[in-house]
């Protein structure tokens, strides 16, 4: 990890309409509160679902 500080990347995301709506319902059940733009929700949703994965025990499958 770098220490001198956060770097943009630019990720482009095509997904239908009807998966977007579920990560917004995924986002307002986990941060009911929050005003988010759709990249803040795309982000925080898969940066939790990341360290997840890094959680479990190598070579386990996802469902």
């Amino acid at each position: 990890m770098e220490t001198t500080g956060k770097r943009t990347v630019q990720v482009n995301v095509k997904m239908s309409s009807d998966d977007f709506t579920t990560l917004q319902k995924a986002a307002n059940a986990l941060w009911p509160e929050a005003i988010l733009s759709n990249s803040g929700i795309l982000l925080g949703l898969a940066k939790l679902a990341a360290k997840d994965i890094l959680k479990r025990k190598p070579g386990k499958r996802l469902r």
